[in-house]
């Protein structure tokens, strides 16, 4: 069995900013959830489904290039429900643990071979351990 770790440094660097290093790369992760649509930063939250969509598109990419099926364009809509959200807010009356209650994907490809790109997503969705991860935590879709 192989295990690898992964190791990020994260700092805070201002009260609603956090600085994330990894490898030779760096990037800024604000408020832990956002409800404003004007937030100067990309909530934890939203680096997290970004992450998601962003695994199911590159993720699809690699392998179709490796097996050698070509893709014109591959695009992903994520949505995440939460549930329990006003907990984070501290709203007085509010119980519970503000978490995912589903995360969907819904993945477009235009390609000339649309069984096999199917097939291979499939397979793809098996390898990918972020996408792994939350199907066992929570409702995780993909169309």
């Amino acid at each position: 069995m192989n295990d690898s770790t992964i190791t990020l440094r994260v700092t805070g660097s201002a009260r609603d900013a956090a600085r994330v290093s990894v490898r030779q790369q760096q990037f800024v992760v604000g408020r832990p959830i956002e409800f404003d649509a004007a937030a100067p930063r990309i909530a934890a939250l939203e680096y997290a489904l970004g992450a998601v969509g962003a695994e199911a598109v590159n993720g699809l990419r690699e392998f179709s290039a490796r097996r050698r099926i070509p893709l014109d364009a591959v695009e992903a809509v994520v949505t995440g429900e939460l549930e329990h959200e006003l907990v984070y807010l501290d709203v007085i009356g509010e119980a519970g643990q503000p978490a995912l209650r589903a995360v969907h994907v819904k993945v477009f490809v235009a390609c000339a071979d649309a069984v096999a790109v199917r097939a291979l997503f499939d397979e793809v969705l098996g390898k990918l351990p972020l996408s792994a991860t939350l199907r066992a935590a929570t409702r995780f879709q993909r169309n």
